[in-house]
């Protein structure tokens, strides 16, 4: 069972613009830790003034489990490579948000695990697909598992500027946490 005074390190990965800072910024507000730089990328973002360049951060005890998550929001871009591995040392979690709206999004899920799994301390991963409007979530008809490799990954929707939402992201992998804990 887990101890009262737990602490986890979560990463939250994903490609770029899909909702890692949002995620962040609707559980904190002001009170996140964000390192945003202005968004020099390919134009196809237009929208996006801004991008994580570090790291975003913040710490939550998690309502009903005695667990404090500290949670970090990795940059998307494959030029700050060198961040997904100082993060992820030692991280017992990992949550990749995928905009759903991209041409082949599951393709980025891939990316992030082969690069970030190494590191982390369990394989334990939530997959949320993001970015899809309430009709488009009601019709779909998800598994509730993914398979990478022999890896059994958590798969579920999410929209990230609800913050029941990403609470709900952030104990479906700690249900997973102490799942793996009691076996």
């Amino acid at each position: 069972m887990t101890d009262l005074t737990a602490e986890k390190k979560i990463i939250i990965a994903g490609h770029v613009a899909s909702g890692k800072t949002t995620a962040l910024r609707t559980l904190f507000g002001e009170k996140l830790l964000s390192t945003d730089a202005a968004y020099s990328g390919s134009t196809s973002l237009e929208s996006k003034k801004t991008t994580t360049v570090a790291m975003d951060y913040g710490v939550i005890r998690c309502p009903k489990i005695p667990v404090r998550l500290h949670l970090y929001a990795i940059p998307g871009q494959e030029r700050f490579q060198f961040m997904w591995e100082i993060l992820g040392k030692n991280a017992d979690g990992l949550i990749v948000l995928i905009d759903a709206t991209r041409p082949q999004p599951i393709d980025a899920i891939h990316l992030y695990l082969d690069k970030i799994l190494p590191f982390l301390n369990s394989t334990l991963v939530v997959v949320a697909l993001n970015k899809l409007d309430p009709e488009q979530r009601a019709s779909l008809r998800l598994p509730p598992y993914l398979r990478h490799g022999d890896l059994r990954l958590r798969l579920t929707t999410t929209d990230v500027r609800d913050p029941k939402e990403v609470m709900a992201l952030l104990r479906l992998l700690t249900a997973e946490m102490i799942e793996t804990e009691q076996r």
